[in-house]
């Protein structure tokens, strides 16, 4: 019989645990101790609620990283109190009077403005990092500009910093050439200045290396005058729970999910042998089948070209995914559960992606990322926090 559906779940729900993104940020603090811990917060921290996810993190962390001033502002109008720094928000002389209004830190980047940005910055006594372009070719300066030294009174430049662009792969020597670059760009200024902080490592550059100790040697023998104190450290998709190494290793294996999306099972169906399912027909039963119809859809941010035999994980045992997906359904092939005395009816949770079930798993099968998926859900699915 099925379930009661007015006390089970109803409509697609993606439940957050605190718990599992707290010691995920444990993790990344543990691999460089003695830096500081930005976490990032953008794209509504990953599709799982910045000001929920800011707040769980807000006894920990040392600053918090978006991407749009808008962000910022949120943060600060719901009581963060943290250090923010915003990353790739093209500033105009108006967005530069409200981060001075609301204690922002812009991280200037562009190279044909970088005078006069400074030159804002330091007459409005706000404080600034600099992007340096090592190698990823998107944003950041290809030079400090000649009338600038970082040992000189620019008094509210906080740090450096790039991005690393492969850190996710062992087998490219591109991070150390990138770290290479950087060196030479800041010396001797940065090396021989103590007040001046820099920032480089992102999830893949944490979890790449095994121990702390590993890790802080390698940047040591990449930069030289190496000093832990200050590196701020900016871990993102590692603190929801997703591994961005190609290869996962014994640290990446102890990230804990965050986010576990979810759907009710709202209808089951005997198909005969040769019948197909959804739309264009897309998959046709190999034999006799039930086929399961799960409340989500691309609609929900579940992906739309996600591809026969995705798995989907009912009842602690994995099923796979049958035709083209809908904006509000989809269909799951459940012969196999069934056949092998697993009970399954109307109302039943399927688990789409997080717990028991990686993200990075159903990422492969629908040809994308993990980041992709996890901002991707849309608003119209339920958070559901947990601590």
């Amino acid at each position: 019989m099925p379930k009661n559906l007015s006390h089970s779940l109803q409509h697609a729900t993606a439940s957050i645990d605190l718990d599992a993104l707290r010691a995920n940020a444990v993790l990344a603090q543990s691999l460089a101790p003695q830096s500081q811990l930005l976490c990032m917060v953008k794209a509504d921290a990953y599709g799982h609620g910045m000001i929920k996810v800011a707040s769980a993190l807000s006894a920990s962390v040392d600053a918090y990283g978006v991407a749009r001033l808008h962000e910022a502002v949120a943060l600060r109008e719901n009581g963060c109190q943290q250090k923010i720094v915003i990353f790739s928000h093209h500033f105009n002389n108006d967005d530069f009077a409200i981060a001075k209004q609301y204690s922002l830190t812009p991280a200037l980047f562009a190279q044909h403005n970088i005078n006069d940005h400074i030159a804002t910055c330091e007459a409005a006594k706000l404080r600034y990092w600099l992007k340096l372009d090592t190698g990823m070719h998107r944003l950041g300066l290809e030079a400090l500009p000649s009338t600038f030294s970082l040992t000189a009174a620019h008094d509210h430049c906080e740090a450096v910093i790039t991005h690393l662009h492969s850190a996710d792969n062992d087998a490219v020597d591109a991070t150390d050439k990138q770290l290479a670059v950087f060196q030479k760009m800041i010396r001797p200024d940065l090396n021989h200045h103590e007040r001046r902080q820099f920032s480089i490592t992102n999830s893949a550059g944490l979890l790449r290396h095994a121990t702390a100790v590993a890790r802080a040697n390698w940047l040591r023998h990449q930069l030289g005058n190496y000093a832990p104190n200050r590196e701020i450290i900016r871990p993102g998709i590692m603190l929801y729970g997703a591994n961005p190494l190609q290869s996962p290793n014994s640290i990446s294996q102890q990230l804990q999910p965050v986010m576990t999306l979810k759907a009710p099972i709202i209808d089951l169906r005997q198909v005969q042998q040769g019948a197909t399912i959804g739309y264009a027909g897309a998959w046709t039963a190999p034999r006799d089948s039930m086929i399961a119809t799960i409340a989500i859809g691309y609609g929900d941010g579940y992906p739309r070209h996600a591809e026969n035999g995705t798995p989907i994980l009912i009842n602690g045992r994995l099923a796979g995914l049958a035709g083209r997906v809908s904006m509000d359904m989809i269909g799951v092939d459940v012969t196999t559960l069934i056949a092998n005395d697993v009970t399954v009816q109307v109302g039943d949770e399927a688990i789409l992606w997080g717990k028991g079930l990686p993200v990075e798993t159903i990422a492969k099968h629908a040809l994308t990322i993990s980041y992709q998926l996890l901002t991707g859900v849309s608003p119209r699915v339920a958070r559901i926090y947990s601590e």
